[in-house]
């Protein structure tokens, strides 16, 4: 599987650390920070917001969980949730895009969003990181 997460703002380095502990915790990977792409253009309300991260998460996600641990993921993206939407200013953006999806705005999408997001990010397999 194959994400990005996509941070921009004057909260960008908490929100990102908040971001890589829920990658750490709940999926057992540690993203790379990488810079923005530079085709790619930083959306930003607050043109004096400097702070742009984005964070590669390997494909080694793509794993199988059982339901037991498909819940247990859905009540972490749920701590995540919460903690990005408390941490986040109004000129903050924090955006998961996978393959040709939608990019999935983290500050205002729902855990089964996010749940599903994760479950069908291409990686070239049928892989289902809630499985096992």
């Amino acid at each position: 599987m194959s994400i990005t997460v996509t941070i921009s703002g004057p909260n960008a380095p908490a929100l990102a650390t908040a971001v890589e502990a829920f990658l750490a915790d709940s999926l057992a990977t540690r993203a790379e920070r990488l810079p923005p792409p530079e085709d790619q253009p930083i959306q930003r309300s607050d043109p004096l917001a400097v702070a742009a991260l984005v964070l590669a998460v390997p494909g080694a996600i793509a794993a199988t969980l059982d339901l037991a641990a498909r819940a247990r993921l859905a009540e972490r993206i749920d701590r995540l949730l919460e903690r990005v939407r408390g941490t986040a200013a109004p000129a903050d953006s924090v955006r998961l895009t996978s393959g040709a999806a939608p990019e999935l705005d983290l500050i205002t999408a729902k855990r089964d969003e996010v749940l599903d997001r994760l479950e069908h990010a291409p990686d070239g397999t049928d892989s289902d990181p809630t499985m096992g």
